[in-house]
């Protein structure tokens, strides 16, 4: 590695690595794993061909919600799957970095991150509550030797912004993340899944709180927190209080502990969400909606499960050896 006083900033590093495996992943985590989510009934693109059920039969579901599935769920990588994806990206930049002469050392050994469905409607159990609403945690933080913290000459090999390595080698086109991602998508596999995917995913939570069901269940939901004294619209307002919750980090640091207030809104408001019945509610309209919006999208989503299969064991190549066949 090259010399600390020629080093970007360690938070801008790990923020444009962040970046880059978000991509290296995309549709990895639909609105209810870490990172953004619509706003309260904000559609995230055109959603003229996911119309507003009139009434839908309510399922119930489970207490836990690591055991909750949404049709979309079917087409995208798991959390487990996706922290093995970016350990393989990792793992094939580090061999592509050593062939351009640089020392590599970005982590291959990765945390799993929430299950899908984790934090999807908010804390729902106790356990949730005591963390309050600071789930916005990283999906595959490292967890072993090796920082993603290249130098600025690093991250020209790592980029494609430079023109040669060290050692005089040519730069693969897009860098080694590129030569990466190639690799990955050999054979039939695809790293970057359909755009349609994450619209259905993020589509559906929004426009299911415009209908009169999960309206109902929320006006009922904002009662019950009012009688325990706190005041919020909906069950997606509380996150968005930034006099309860402030400024969460994010990125690779720890997240700082919920304070006493923050939990007990958490709690109230898991209270009253299984006092109202908004869970069932709101999860089987939201079931309805992707259901519906996968059924006219069936010629895109139907190769889906085989590319996954096809990029993971790509992806079981790479970690084994580091390297795949030339494509």
């Amino acid at each position: 590695m090259i010399p600390k006083s020629n080093r970007p900033g360690r938070a801008v590093g790990l923020l444009l690595l962040a970046a880059l495996l978000t991509g290296a992943a995309t549709a990895c985590d639909g609105p209810s794993a870490a990172g953004p989510r619509p706003a309260a009934g904000h559609a995230t693109a055109d959603p003229t061909d996911m119309p507003l059920p009139a009434r839908v039969p309510v399922t119930p579901v489970g207490a836990s919600p690591t055991a909750w599935q949404l049709p979309m769920d079917a087409y995208q990588y798991t959390p487990a799957q996706s922290a093995k994806l970016q350990a393989a990206v990792y793992s094939l930049a580090n061999s592509c970095m050593r062939g351009l002469g640089y020392s590599a050392d970005l982590p291959t050994r990765l945390r799993t991150g929430p299950d899908h469905n984790a934090f999807r409607y908010g804390p729902v159990t106790n356990a949730q509550a005591a963390q309050g609403y600071r789930w916005v945690l990283r999906k595959a933080a490292p967890a072993g030797a090796g920082t993603p913290n290249p130098t600025r000459e690093e991250y020209g090999a790592l980029l494609g912004k430079s023109a040669r390595g060290r050692n005089g080698r040519p730069v693969p086109k897009g860098g080694c993340f590129g030569s990466a991602h190639r690799a990955l998508d050999s054979r039939g596999g695809r790293v970057d899944l359909p755009d349609v995917i994450r619209a259905i995913a993020d589509n559906s939570y929004a426009l299911s709180q415009r209908t009169s069901q999960v309206q109902s269940v929320f006006h009922a939901w904002s009662v019950c927190m009012r009688q325990a004294g706190y005041r919020y619209p909906d069950p997606t307002a509380p996150a968005h209080d930034a006099t309860l919750v402030g400024a969460a980090s994010s990125g690779t640091g720890p997240v700082p502990a919920a304070s006493p207030r923050e939990v007990a809104v958490a709690r109230a408001d898991v209270a009253c969400k299984s006092r109202v019945g908004v869970l069932p509610v709101w999860s089987s309209v939201e079931r309805t909606l992707q259901t519906e919006a996968a059924a006219r999208h069936a010629a895109e989503l139907a190769p889906v499960p085989a590319a996954i299969a096809r990029t993971m064991r790509n992806a079981t190549d790479a970690l084994d050896s580091g390297a795949l066949p030339a494509v």
